[in-house]
């Protein structure tokens, strides 16, 4: 079901209407016999026969997005003090989102489980075993981000309040991209890690701001498939010399960007790179890449363009 889609520029005199990656999700509603029909980032077909009422959300990510459309949910993920919003703090927490109590969601009752794809695929005969209706959903490129809106736009009846705030994301990235010069830089994006460094691609977060803001990511066609991440030789890179090196990392952003610019400038292979001479080399901070930003993507595509054009946001 999953397709991969190209993520594009938008250009300067249109309207941002889609992001990176695809959100296959399909939705129908037929007259007096279901709710609604969804076709899940799964790929599977999930007939709801009413509106659901008793909702639980396995990922913290999901949270404010259904609390930005007006939805409401009765379980939850165990989440950082600030990820969660008032109106659900409390809503029974259910584990964190790595390490879920299955017994406790179930406990729950629940007519509707979201569950995120890449996590919690390994639920889903249990789910259904005890007749819980569930829908996996992926959250990493900005079209995934609107296509769960528009997904709890229906599961809710908020259509007009879904909407409204995919909107208001389109304005908001539309803002930093008519601010961009018309040029291509080439940059890589890499995620480390203690033991490894691996390059990312448009199904990253990163990645996918990258391609919307029309840079040249020079590990791209390393990356197949739908693939998030890929091992990369440190040849290939000095060959491919990017302008701009991008980490993602756990831990503060500042203190990651301050140790790898020294670790880059000591190694000589590293060194000669023309990011790193001109100390182009920037740590994204993990609240806004590692984890998917939802409703707040379009904070993470001005961080990363300030990065690449500070003297366009300098007025």
């Amino acid at each position: 079901m999953y397709k991969k889609l190209a993520c594009v520029f938008a250009c300067a005199c249109l309207l941002v209407s889609v992001g990176c990656g695809g959100n296959n999700q399909k939705a129908t509603t037929t007259q007096n016999q279901v709710y609604l029909q969804l076709t899940d980032d799964a790929g599977r077909k999930i007939v709801l026969p009413k509106k659901p009422e008793r909702i639980v959300a396995l990922s913290p990510s999901y949270l404010e997005p259904i609390d930005a459309i007006g939805g409401q949910i009765i379980g939850r993920p165990t989440a950082k003090r600030g990820a969660v919003p008032k109106s659900m703090e409390k809503a029974t927490e259910v584990g964190h989102t790595f390490n879920v109590n299955m017994e406790s969601v179930v406990g729950l009752k629940p007519d509707l489980v979201l569950a995120s794809k890449s996590q919690h695929a390994k639920f889903i005969s249990l789910l259904e075993s005890n007749k819980i209706n569930t829908l996996e959903f992926q959250m990493h490129t900005y079209n995934e981000v609107k296509g769960f809106i528009d997904a709890l736009g229906k599961i809710y009846n908020k259509p007009e309040q879904a909407k409204k705030l995919c909107d208001k994301m389109d304005a908001e990235v539309k803002v930093v991209l008519d601010k961009l010069p018309k040029e291509k830089k080439k940059v890589v994006i890499l995620f480390a890690t203690a033991n490894s460094v691996t390059v990312s691609g448009s199904q990253s977060v990163a990645g996918c701001i990258s391609d919307m803001m029309g840079f040249e990511n020079v590990a791209a066609k390393a990356l197949k498939g739908n693939s998030e991440k890929t091992p990369y030789s440190m040849e290939k890179l000095v060959e491919q010399n990017p302008d701009i090196i991008y980490i993602t990392s756990m831990g503060k952003a500042d203190k990651i960007q301050k140790r790898l610019q020294a670790d880059f400038e000591s190694n000589p292979a590293w060194r000669g790179l023309d990011a790193v001479k001109n100390k182009r080399v920037y740590a994204l901070p993990e609240e806004k890449f590692l984890l998917n930003p939802g409703i707040h993507y379009p904070e993470a595509v001005e961080f990363m363009a300030k990065k690449a054009y500070p003297e366009a946001f300098s007025k």
